[in-house]
């Protein structure tokens, strides 16, 4: 009983002392933190111009949370600039970033019962601007480069380092769930409803991510009892598009809208070691994209070419509404199921797999064209064939009823052209082979008909050859008869 009343003093006493330092903090966040005090300290660790509209939160802030409001940052600036610019507003040709608010709630707690419980860090309708530049940097590139370090500062680094140098190396080991020491449960982090401008000034490659809210939720991590608690729930809603040509690459422009809902295992149950699992549904609301490379390879595969022509009737322009692909991603393989759209030209069914390291690619897929395009391919097939009749056999072919003949391969049940494609190579490569229907070269096809019309002139020919042999011979039969007959009239 005296050690347990013991026990509980101390309990007692660390409790009130946590308590105290917490009030304190508090208290001198109150007294010394205001918005010019926040501003001068950003300003000087980011180098850039700050400004912000109201910086709020109590006594508990400094552990529970509080809010920034209304935050502009402008892009780098000298000592002497940020002098200069001191009392006025960040330009918005200057803006690097800006929000709306960045929360940052936690639960004090469960803190003392070694559990991490993170409400909300959420930052709300920000703003970023991006730049890379033809040298390559880009326009955060300074904030990645270590501060500048005193003689001091240096040569203690230096001596740590050769420290480090000296013990003997061992292997990186991978981070299991055992290292974590406390139990994790987060509400949401992420953004709502953000706005990114990328500028290329290399590729003068403009793209805009816009209506962004992208979020991790429910995240819950126990290393005691990782069976029920390992796993993390995820949103994207995103729009994406160009805003100006790209010069390069597998894609010429594009707008496509982005809705994904799905699960992240972060830790394999089995090995403890963090090796996310993902499983997401991803769907597209809508989409527009031109000059897609994997789709031009699809439409003028050439082997099709040949047989009838290039599908130029078929807009370089995709566009689709109410597209989704189900996405399994493990160990650098994406593999996807299910995924199809359709628009008014055709409908689109595919599915496979693509390596994130290599970026190769390993997929299937079904087009299905709409009918109104079979008409289309039936008149180019029949030009084809056309220009390909010579000589009398024009006379006696029809290149309308060759075409009904090499097109009807391609046709399914409801006589819409249906083509089955194998997608390998890399995404800026692609190497597309048309695996259904098996198509016999037009010429072929063509000699095979005009084959089958030579035999039946042929046999036709015979026929006629036969019947004039035939009333030749009864010619002569006749004209002996007649001679016999008036041999005996005038015997008798």
């Amino acid at each position: 009983m005296g050690f347990l009343k013991r026990f509980l003093k101390w309990i007692g006493i660390f409790v009130g002392f946590v308590l105290l330092i917490i009030i304190a903090v508090g208290i001198a966040i109150m007294l010394i933190v205001d918005k010019p005090f926040v501003e001068s300290k950003m300003e000087e660790q980011l180098h850039r111009q700050v400004r912000i509209g109201d910086f709020s939160g109590g006594i508990f802030s400094a552990l529970s949370g509080f809010t920034v409001k209304d935050v502009r940052i402008s892009n780098y600036k000298t000592e002497k600039e940020l002098e200069s610019l001191k009392g006025k507003a960040v330009a918005d040709n200057d803006l690097f970033v800006s929000l709306k608010s960045f929360n940052f709630k936690v639960a004090i707690p469960p803190l003392l019962k070694k559990q991490f419980v993170l409400k909300e860090l959420m930052l709300y309708s920000p703003q970023i601007n991006i730049v890379r530049y033809k040298s390559g940097a880009f326009n955060f590139s300074d904030l990645l480069v270590p501060k500048k370090l005193t003689p001091e500062e240096r040569l203690e680094l230096e001596k740590k380092m050769k420290e480090e140098a000296e013990k003997p190396k061992e292997p990186s080991k991978p981070l299991k769930a055992d290292d974590i020491p406390v139990a994790i449960n987060i509400g949401s982090i992420g953004m709502e409803d953000g706005n990114i401008n990328f500028v290329d000034m290399a590729s003068e490659q403009k793209i805009n991510i816009y209506k962004v809210t992208a979020k991790v939720y429910d995240i819950k991590i126990d290393p005691a009892n990782l069976e029920k608690n390992d796993s993390v729930l995820l949103k994207v809603f995103a729009g994406i598009k160009t805003t100006g040509r790209k010069a390069s690459g597998s894609v010429e422009s594009f707008d496509i809208g982005f809705d994904i809902n799905g699960n992240v295992i972060p830790f394999d149950k089995k090995t403890r070691v963090l090796n996310p699992e993902i499983f997401v549904k991803a769907g597209s609301p809508y989409g527009k994209v031109t000059g897609l490379q994997i789709f031009n390879e699809m439409m003028n595969v050439e082997q099709l070419a040949k047989y009838s022509g290039k599908i130029d009737f078929l807009k370089k322009e995709i566009d689709w509404k109410n597209g989704y692909v189900k996405i399994h991603f493990k160990d650098n393989i994406v593999t996807l199921e299910e995924g199809r759209f359709a628009n008014d030209d055709y409908g689109l069914a595919f599915g496979g797999k693509i390596n994130t390291s290599s970026m190769g690619l390993d997929l299937k897929s079904d087009m299905t064209l709409a009918a109104k395009h079979t008409v289309k391919m039936k008149e180019k097939t029949e030009k084809l064939v056309d220009k390909a009749l010579t000589g009398k056999m024009r006379e006696y072919v029809k290149a309308s009823d060759i075409a009904d003949v090499a097109i009807k391969p391609l046709l399914n049940e409801k006589g819409e052209v249906f083509l089955k494609y194998e997608i390998k190579g890399t995404a800026e490569k692609p190497k597309v082979a048309l695996v259904h229907p098996v198509l016999k070269a037009l010429s072929d096809v063509i000699k095979d008909a005009t084959k089958d019309v030579a035999s039946q002139l042929a046999d036709k020919a015979k026929d006629v050859a036969k019947e004039k042999a035939e009333e030749k011979l009864k010619g002569k039969t006749d004209k002996a008869t007649e001679k016999a007959s008036q041999k005996l009239k005038k015997l008798f």
